[in-house]
């Protein structure tokens, strides 16, 4: 039987239709939001002073991760979702039936990942 899902965003911020899914860290947190075109813009918008002054931060710099309070060698913010690629990530928040959700335990991701990915 064929079946065809359309998933629709849905902006975290106004509630209206979402373009896209923003990701973004700060205090060693990761987190994705879901915002229509404007709403992404005024989100980079706020962000770009910070940005423009700031300084990558590698994986291997551990001065960087002691000035986050985080000295635990080999300890990431990166979650299974967040390392899915955007057909996946679709696939997976169909599966799921959490297509608004912005936070996506690594529990339910891996419960797709040992379902085949379906």
């Amino acid at each position: 039987m064929a079946q065809t899902v359309i998933v629709q965003l849905t902006d975290d911020i106004d509630g209206g239709e979402a373009d896209e899914t923003i990701s973004f860290a700060l205090n060693g947190n990761t987190y994705e939001i879901d915002l229509s075109a404007e709403n992404a813009e005024k989100l980079r918008s706020a962000f770009a002073p910070f940005i423009e002054k700031g300084r990558k931060a590698g994986r291997g710099d551990s001065a960087s991760r002691s000035r986050a309070g985080n000295t635990s060698a080999g300890t990431s913010s990166k979650t299974l979702f967040s390392g899915l690629d955007a057909e996946d990530k679709v696939r997976f928040r169909a599966w799921a039936e959490m297509p608004t959700a912005r936070r996506v335990g690594d529990v339910k991701v891996q419960e797709w990942i040992d379902a085949g990915r379906p």
